[in-house]
């Protein structure tokens, strides 16, 4: 279906939307309230123990990567720390995705034909083609979740044709800090991104599909809505948006697994990776947003958080 050159850009492709699952995906909850934290992408994280403070920035996983250059703080505070921490360890995009690949590709005994009607079989098969150049017949040996990561990635940089994916926030950091020859950790592995991502049934990932596609405009909108959002750092408001109505919100349960769930088992693993070395921790900034988010997590565990504006 691809060249090996074609193929590896795939890779990278998936690799980059794994991380973090794209903000696509994250139709998740983020619940505001009086708590929360928000007016910044970089924090600082001291006290409760700590020799040395950590930093905590929220990325955007598909973003022009001069970006960087206007948050105030941010490579000062990633040279000042002595570990970087991210949802994925990525020093190997090439293994990331293929092992995303792997995960979404569909089993043997299932097929499209199981999932959809006739009727949206043939709408699905025309927007793909639109996109992609190539219809179900070359995309349906991948589960519908699959075929949607894809379509969202591709989609999003037809949109915002200045992005770059070898450039995102995320790698760029574990690639400096590679450079800099400091550890880089993963929060999660690959198989814990597709736990959330291939939660649903295929039947249902199929519908889920269909909406999406037949909903572009709203996913436009959104998305030049929240990089807006995004650009002023204002947490409360990107928390809102995503509550904002949808015509094809996630289920509870994949809101849960996409956001809540994952935050609450890196509130388990941060504390002693920071008590161990100063960390500079670079996860999507939905994770940050809301009472559920890590900001307002660490500080419940005595931690001290505080904005960085200069």
């Amino acid at each position: 279906m691809k060249s090996s050159s074609s193929s590896s850009k795939f890779r990278m492709l998936l690799a980059t939307a794994a991380c973090g699952l794209v903000f696509f995906l994250c139709e998740a909850s983020a619940q505001g309230g009086s708590g929360e934290k928000t007016g910044a992408l970089l924090w600082k994280i001291s006290g409760n123990g700590l020799e040395h403070p950590s930093y905590v920035f929220g990325t955007h996983h598909l973003f022009p990567l001069n970006f960087l250059d206007s948050v105030a703080g941010v490579k000062r505070a990633f040279a000042e720390s002595r570990q970087m921490v991210g949802e994925l360890a990525m020093h190997d995009m090439a293994a990331v995705g293929g092992a995303l690949q792997q995960a979404g590709m569909m089993p043997q005994d299932s097929t499209w034909q199981m999932l959809l009607a006739e009727d949206d079989i043939r709408f699905v098969d025309e927007q793909l083609a639109a996109l992609f150049g190539v219809g179900l017949q070359a995309l349906a040996v991948f589960k519908p979740a699959m075929v949607g990561l894809q379509y969202s990635v591709m989609f999003y940089m037809r949109t915002f044709p200045d992005i770059n994916p070898a450039e995102s926030f995320d790698l760029w950091f574990q690639q400096q800090a590679l450079a800099r020859e400091i550890p880089v950790v993963g929060l999660e592995t690959v198989h814990d991104q597709t736990s959330a991502i291939f939660l649903m049934s295929l039947k249902q990932q199929a519908e889920d599909l269909v909406c999406a596609l037949k909903n572009t405009e709203h996913t436009v909108y959104t998305a030049h809505k929240m990089n807006r959002i995004y650009r002023s750092g204002d947490l409360t408001a990107l928390s809102a948006l995503l509550r904002e109505e949808s015509p094809c919100k996630m289920s509870a349960e994949q809101e849960a697994a996409i956001n809540n769930e994952r935050n609450n088992r890196w509130l388990e693993k941060l504390p002693a990776l920071m008590a161990d070395k100063p960390s500079f921790v670079a996860v999507g900034a939905l994770h940050l947003a809301g009472e559920a988010g890590i900001l307002v997590g660490l500080e419940r565990l005595g931690y001290t958080v505080e904005a960085v504006r200069e």
